[in-house]
């Protein structure tokens, strides 16, 4: 998942039509906002907790879409996303 993945997601949830809404309605800085529009850079694990409890998703999830985005050695990329490939199997599980 892209950074940008999760702005559209958030703007999904609440009907928003620009990041600006995004970063009016959460009191993201515009630098910060623009930066995930153009997946140069991740959000924080604050705005994270922020987003995994708008959007009714796992923490632990988006956590690892982070760790994934910032990993930079290809083996352990591809470890971490067959972890969270894995994880599609465990719906409805209290992870």
């Amino acid at each position: 998942m892209q950074p940008s993945d999760l702005l559209d997601l958030i703007r999904a949830v609440y009907g928003l039509t620009s990041d600006y809404q995004v970063m009016k309605k959460f009191g993201f800085s515009q630098t910060g906002v623009s930066k995930w529009r153009t997946n140069t850079n991740f959000p924080d694990d604050k705005v994270l907790i922020q987003f995994a409890d708008a959007l009714d998703i796992h923490l632990g999830v988006l956590l690892l879409h982070s760790v994934i985005w910032r990993q930079k050695d290809a083996t352990a990329k591809a470890a971490l996303q067959k972890i969270l490939d894995a994880l599609a199997y465990c719906e409805g599980a209290d992870l």
